[in-house]
Order: structure tokens, then C-alpha cells, then sequence
């Protein structure tokens, strides 16, 4: 009878403790998942004062941005940074403070928060207003990723991880469709050139003549297409 009474509490013991590692095992993945998600939801802050702290911040929500993403996917960083650069003049166009766009990002559906082009509100088009900054990114990561006009930049680049033969140069002739502006990619080139003069320790501060003479030159264009944005 005792035997019995040992057999039927070690099991119950046993039971137990099952029990309690089960509890456990769910409490604990449970936390992770939690964490997991509070993590990936965090993005960057966007915080600037002058040219280098923008590329600086910048680079930030690419690294972000490509935390989920393989290089199949990922937009060659001299672009983005380079057409940050010229699209918003390093964060201080009406578009990106007002809208947090850095990229001129149109969009065509009035219904979604937008901005409409200075002394033209009757415009069929307004630049796209985002949450942050680094949604601006994320969505200009998207738009080049999937958008029709730049199939023959994704094959290009396809074409070039493939080989191990990223040529950023060669790759952005292949953007004529992002700006109306037939010297979009000129003044392209220029820009990723003068930054990679500047860059010596992650894209410094200073702003050549040349450089100086493509946000001169960009500015000009975005008024002439959007206003004053």
C-alpha cells in the first residue's frame, strides 16, 4: 500500500512539474514575441540640424529599413542618399518639413493626406505627407521595388549582385522616369560624385561648388515643377 502511495505521488509530482515547464515554455515565448515585436516596431528617430546630421540620421532608416530585407531588395544606399539630397535639399524643402517627404513622392489619390504644389490648389496631384521620415524612406524603397517605370532598374541591378558588379553610376541612367527633368540623371551623377568627395568619413559636412551647383540647380527645377515645395 505504501509502494502504491509512492508510485501515485512521484506520477502526480511529475504531472506537476510537466505542468509548471509547460506554464513556463508559454510565458517565456510569449515575452519574446512581445520584445520581437516591440523591436521591429521602433523605428530610428529622424533628428537634424544640419547636412551631415540629415545623412547621418538617414542612414539610420536605411539600416532599419533593411533589417528585413535581403540585397535582391535593397536600393544601392548612394542613390538613396543622393536623391534625398536633391529631392528634399537635405531636409529643409516644404515637402520634407511639412510632409516628412524626402523623396517628391506624388501621389495621385487626393484622398490620402498630400500637399498640394504652392499657388496651385486646383492641382490634380499633391506630394504625399508620411507619419516620419523613415516612412518616406521605406515607401521610396517600395515605389523603385515595384513600380512599372523602373523594371529596368531592378533588372540592372539583378544583372549586377549577379555578376558582383555594382556600378551605382551606371545603374541610376536607369531612373529617367522618377523626374520629368531631362537632366534628372546628370545632375544625379553629380551629386553621388560630390557627396563620395565629401565622404571620406561618412559624408562630411562641408559642400563643394559643385555640389552647391546641384541643389541650386535642383531647387530651381522642383519650383518650376511644384511651386515652392
Amino acid at each position: 500500500m505504501n509502494i502504491l502511495k509512492m508510485i501515485n505521488l512521484e506520477s502526480f509530482l511529475k504531472y506537476k512539474l510537466c505542468i509548471l515547464v509547460f506554464i513556463l515554455v508559454i510565458i517565456q515565448t510569449s515575452l519574446g514575441q512581445d520584445m520581437n515585436k516591440k523591436i521591429e516596431a521602433r523605428q530610428p528617430d529622424f533628428v537634424y540640424n544640419n547636412s551631415e546630421e540629415f545623412i547621418k540620421s538617414l542612414n539610420e532608416c536605411i539600416n532599419w529599413q533593411e533589417r528585413n530585407t535581403t540585397i535582391w531588395q535593397n536600393v544601392p544606399r548612394e542613390i538613396i542618399i543622393a536623391q534625398a539630397v536633391i529631392e528634399s535639399a537635405y531636409g529643409t524643402s516644404r515637402f520634407a518639413k511639412q510632409g516628412n517627404n524626402l523623396f517628391g513622392v506624388m501621389t495621385f489619390n487626393l484622398d490620402e493626406p498630400h500637399l498640394k504644389p504652392l499657388g496651385n490648389k486646383n492641382s490634380k496631384f499633391g506630394a504625399k505627407i508620411y507619419q516620419n521620415k523613415c516612412e518616406s524612406v521605406k515607401d521610396y524603397i517600395i515605389v523603385l521595388n515595384t513600380g512599372t517605370a523602373f523594371n529596368h532598374f531592378r533588372e540592372l541591378r539583378f544583372q549586377m549582385l549577379k555578376n558582383d558588379n555594382l556600378n551605382v553610376l551606371v545603374l541610376v541612367e536607369t531612373l529617367t522616369k522618377y523626374a520629368t527633368n531631362p537632366n534628372y540623371i546628370k545632375l544625379l551623377k553629380k551629386t553621388i560624385k560630390s557627396l563620395r568627395k565629401e565622404n571620406e568619413k561618412l559624408y562630411g559636412q562641408k559642400e563643394n561648388d559643385e555640389l552647391a551647383e546641384s541643389y541650386k540647380e535642383s531647387r530651381k527645377q522642383q519650383k518650376e515643377r511644384y511651386g515652392k515645395g
